[in-house]
């Protein structure tokens, strides 16, 4: 893999098994949670802004202060970061 991963953000993973893009959500949600600022470089290097802004709008991975930072970097409406923003209890009430 290219992109170089820190075990610092996948401490619980094997990073040499980890594929680019078959992993492409996990990594991009992990960096942005736990990373630096050296690994955000990286992370964009290695992927897009629209990959990086679909998996800020998707993840439940980020915490919702970090979905509210990189939603204002990356220029996202707040109403289509749905996922991480939805509230814990969400699911006992459908």
């Amino acid at each position: 893999m290219a992109l170089k991963l820190r075990t610092t953000c996948f401490w619980d993973v094997d990073i040499m098994k980890m594929d680019k893009e078959k992993d492409k959500f996990f990594i991009i949600s992990r960096i942005l949670e736990y990373g630096t600022m050296e690994d955000v470089v990286s992370l964009l290097s290695e992927y897009d802004s629209e990959e990086i802004v679909e998996v800020v709008k998707r993840t439940r991975i980020i915490g919702r202060a970090t979905a509210n930072f990189w939603g204002l970097v990356l220029n996202i409406p707040r109403s289509e970061i749905t996922r991480c923003l939805e509230p814990e209890d969400f699911h006992l009430r459908r």
